[in-house]
């Protein structure tokens, strides 16, 4: 992992909600669409992850990246089922907070 820097991943869930695929996400989305459509998939989650020393605390950003995703995969009936933070031993759940 990148020390200084989060990484993000999207997570295909299936139908009991396991991540069934988990593909990093970069400036390009087409792989993982295609990977949504492929399975069929009606869920997914965003996992990211922080250096060590980083609280998993949401920024603004994580927040704003949450609502968009969120809203934009709604018309094509999949649901965002959590966006997880996960750092060192700690984690945050935008599900768990009442943020989803």
């Amino acid at each position: 992992m990148n020390p200084g820097k989060d990484i993000l991943l999207l997570a295909i869930l299936d139908r009991n909600g396991r991540a069934h695929h988990v593909l990093p996400l970069s400036r390009d989305w087409r792989s993982a669409i295609r990977c949504l459509i492929a399975d069929e998939s009606s869920a997914i989650a965003l996992i990211q992850r922080r250096p060590p020393a980083a609280s998993p605390e949401p920024r603004t950003t994580d927040i704003a990246l949450t609502r968009m995703v969120h809203r934009r995969l709604r018309p094509l009936g999949i649901r965002l089922a959590d966006h997880l933070i996960f750092s060192a031993d700690a984690r945050f759940s935008f599900r768990e907070a009442g943020l989803l």
